[in-house]
């Protein structure tokens, strides 16, 4: 596991075995460009913080067969390292929930955290949508009967019915 975003030069010489590399097989720049796109910088950025001329070059550096083993591998390590967990998050949202400015802000905290814990069960009740050639005016005029039939219903639907 890494501690740090970047190790220094012994310490990634340390782990080159394991990268499939032999001591010594990047350079320190090379090293030290790997170690900056692994922990989540762009090319172009990485390769100025290393002392690359331009982001030409250091797209040619960490396109190379050695370093895209030793990111390859880094990469994993960084993988590894990184777990969020639901405890995580319930952290972050009340967090948030804490530094909230107004009513809008807290209730969106307190939804998310409802989602998060699963509190609520989506509603899987049967909604029915009936196109009729209607106005609104003409459906108040329908009877009881006559709207029950527009749905596809018998005359009985609104009976109620003893239970047996």
């Amino acid at each position: 596991m890494l501690d740090d975003d970047t190790l220094s030069h012994t310490e990634f010489q340390a782990h080159a075995p394991y990268m499939g590399l032999s001591i010594s097989s990047l350079t320190v720049q090379q090293e030290k460009l790997v170690m900056l796109v692994a922990s989540g910088m762009s090319v172009a950025a990485a390769g100025r913080a290393a002392g690359y001329a331009c982001a030409q070059s250091a797209n040619v550096a960490i396109n190379s067969e050695k370093c895209q083993k030793a990111l390859n591998y880094f990469r994993e390590q960084y993988r590894e390292k990184v777990e969020f967990t639901v405890a995580n998050a319930h952290s972050m949202y009340m967090e948030a929930y804490s530094s909230s400015a107004n009513a809008t802000e807290m209730k969106n905290t307190t939804d998310s955290l409802v989602k998060l814990h699963g509190l609520v069960q989506p509603d899987n009740t049967t909604q029915v949508n009936v196109q009729v050639n209607a106005s609104a005016k003409q459906l108040e005029r329908l009877s009881d009967e006559e709207l029950v039939k527009l749905v596809g219903k018998d005359d009985n639907y609104l009976e109620p019915v003893v239970g047996g």
